[in-house]
């Protein structure tokens, strides 16, 4: 049976201040940049750093454009193991797992950014579980961040990595046997495990990071990143 999943390539919050968040990450915790914070359609606004082997996004929307869809708190966009759509479809349902039909987001002037395919059964109103086929122009934008991270020692935190994405879920055990037969022959063996904890509505908890120094972690974010969401719990081991 051929791999569903390559990887995670990035999970996303969605924040009112999602410029500002961006910002003390780059300029204050000295991430590298995934992706530099602009415009990217019509009232939606992203940028992403590196986290070594995860991406974390900051996405700012009104969720007024009737274009877009609706963009929830959360996001977790995987890479497919499969050149197409179609293919990992196909893929997913020998597993039971459920994929949407493809929604394309385009820019301004219409140029196709990339498609996307939500996962229903992992996802829910506040948390957007889906698989994302980016156009060959938007791959580049992620180049040689994870080895900027290691080139500056990780940073302000000393981040080496993400261990585990830890997920809620009102449906604990068929959101944990969904990700389990997701990720079991995921490609990337580097990709963060998944850990899926009960909760009374689907969202994301918490990151544990690998970092240098624990204390001296713990201390600067809380320093240097004061308009983090506590939504996310950032755990340093």
């Amino acid at each position: 049976m051929p791999p569903v999943l390559n990887t995670i390539d990035h999970i996303f919050v969605r924040a009112g201040n999602a410029d500002t968040i961006y910002n003390e990450l780059v300029d204050n915790a000295g991430l590298p940049v995934a992706w530099p914070f602009r415009s990217v359609a019509d009232d939606l606004a992203s940028g992403a750093v590196s986290l070594g082997n995860l991406i974390l996004e900051l996405v700012q929307t009104s969720n007024t454009s009737a274009s877009l869809p609706f963009v929830p708190e959360y996001g977790v966009a995987l890479t497919p193991a499969h050149d197409t759509m179609a293919e990992s479809r196909a893929c997913a349902a020998t597993r039971g797992i459920e994929m949407d039909a493809d929604d394309s987001v385009y820019d301004p002037s219409g140029n196709l950014l990339w498609t996307r395919a939500l996962v229903p059964q992992l996802s829910g109103s506040r948390l957007d579980t889906f698989f994302c086929d980016y156009t060959a122009d938007q791959w580049p934008l992620r180049a040689g961040s994870r080895e900027k991270l290691e080139t500056s020692n990780g940073g302000a935190l000393g981040i080496t990595g993400v261990e585990r994405m830890t997920v809620r879920s009102a449906r604990l055990q068929q959101t944990a046997e969904k990700w389990q037969l997701m990720a079991m022959d995921r490609e990337d063996k580097d990709m963060p495990t998944v850990q899926v904890v009960a909760g009374e509505e689907e969202g994301l908890q918490g990151l544990t990071i690998r970092v240098r120094d624990v204390e001296a972690a713990e201390r600067k974010f809380k320093e240097l990143l004061p308009h983090f969401p506590d939504s996310l719990q950032w755990q340093f081991v």
